[in-house]
């Protein structure tokens, strides 16, 4: 069902010394920077290798970023998984009694929705299907789309 792992998503406390770090020991390529209000914190995402990592910090105490990191500590967050075709891969996990949220479309880019961690991976998966041209597009013009 999964065509691919998209990203990997890390909750940090200090994204700014993130940065420095795992570009520095890491060699890792920076993409893009955002802070998205309504969800109470920044992101920052970079390539690492074949891979792309998105490190979240949060910007309020009530935020999620904030809560995973007071209940698990900076771990993985969630993880972003490719799918040929949302509607599909939602009518399976609905067949088998898995709930997905907050199904979300990017108007010509992306559809995307939430599967909680109640699910074989242990880890909230971000599952999204690329549209048009960004379903071959680059991990950096991906990104650059949606966050930039």
């Amino acid at each position: 069902m999964f065509k691919k792992v998209d990203h990997s998503a890390i909750a940090v406390r200090k994204l700014d010394e993130t940065k420095k770090n795992i570009q520095e020991l890491l060699g890792a390529k920076f993409i893009v920077e955002k802070t998205n209000e309504e969800g109470q914190y920044r992101v920052a995402i970079f390539r690492i290798g074949e891979n792309v990592f998105s490190f979240l910090e949060s910007t309020s105490p009530e935020g999620f970023v904030a809560k995973h990191i007071e209940r698990f500590g900076e771990t993985m967050q969630h993880m972003g998984v490719e799918v040929e075709d949302i509607q599909k891969f939602m009518n399976h996990l609905s067949a088998h009694g898995v709930k997905s949220s907050s199904y979300m479309e990017i108007g010509g880019v992306r559809k995307e929705v939430l599967v909680g961690p109640k699910n074989p991976l242990g880890v909230i998966l971000q599952v999204m299907e690329w549209l048009g041209d960004y379903k071959n597009a680059t991990p950096e013009d991906r990104m650059t789309k949606v966050w930039g």
